[in-house]
């Protein structure tokens, strides 16, 4: 009696093909908890554009935000801010959990051929490319109905929302990766998420800021991210030339990555 046996291939993809599989694997495991993620991200943001952008904005001076009208305002903000309440879900406790017995998926991911620069590809890829143009788009759609857009360029908001995911999430990552102990996990809500999401000129000019805060709002990816998507919905000119604008969020976004891959690879090199 013989038995025969299937070679299996285990040599290691290739860096695209890598980050392609771990991708999937996000896309899996978000097939599973999606519903979670409608509040946060898309319900959310329309409440405050009715609440606040309607009901509070009908008592707000047009000339004290340039012109426009309070909801056209915070338009783009809500857009981009949909980005980092996402990356709150994406960043923080999934990461933690990939190296713990709350999921362990890098870990799980560590037992095949896959390096831990493609599952930290992978995993950003999803957060940065995949969730900003699904969630953010279906926001800007909605946002769409109050009448908050100037023009066809619109369309380019959910860009910049896309640029400040890819800003914030390595450095996230990085964070969630270095922390041993749950109890810290919170901690990027109340001093990060927080705080940007309301002090970057989405509900109010950042100019308004005390001139000692001004520092913080300049080094908040969200502001930069809110000038380019609020030039894009009501042809207004941002602080700083656009393309400054975007340098400094590509900046973020690529010294981000290699601090993520330093803290990735020294956990799952074994």
């Amino acid at each position: 009696m013989s038995a025969t046996t299937a070679a299996v291939d285990r040599t290691a993809p290739g860096t695209t093909a890598g980050a392609w599989r771990a991708f999937n694997l996000q896309l899996a495991l978000f097939r599973h908890v999606w519903h979670g993620t409608v509040f946060t991200s898309v319900l959310l943001p329309i409440l405050y554009m009715v609440s606040i952008g309607i009901g509070v904005g009908a008592y707000i001076d047009s000339a004290s935000v340039g012109g426009l009208t309070y909801a056209e305002f915070i338009a783009p903000g809500l857009i981009c801010s949909v980005a980092v309440m996402m990356l709150g879900n994406d960043m923080v406790f999934p990461v933690f959990g990939g190296y713990a017995d709350w999921g362990g998926h890098y870990l799980a991911q560590r037992a095949t051929p896959l390096r831990p620069v493609d599952m930290l590809n992978g995993h950003l890829a999803y957060a940065v490319v995949f969730r900003p143009f699904t969630n953010c788009t279906i926001v800007a759609v909605v946002l769409a109905f109050f009448g908050v857009y100037a023009s066809w360029w619109a369309a380019l908001a959910v860009a910049a929302a896309a640029l400040v995911s890819a800003a914030m999430a390595p450095w996230m990552h990085c964070w969630a990766s270095s922390i041993k102990n749950d109890a810290n996990l919170n901690m990027i809500f109340r001093f990060a998420v927080m705080p940007i999401s309301l002090f970057s000129g989405v509900f109010f000019p950042a100019s308004e800021m005390p001139a000692f805060l001004q520092p913080l709002v300049w080094a908040s990816p969200l502001w930069h991210g809110t000038e380019l998507a609020r030039a894009a919905t009501a042809g207004v000119a941002p602080v700083l030339p656009p393309p400054v604008h975007i340098a400094y969020l590509v900046l973020l976004a690529v010294t981000g990555w290699f601090a993520a891959r330093r803290v990735i690879e020294r956990r799952l090199n074994f």
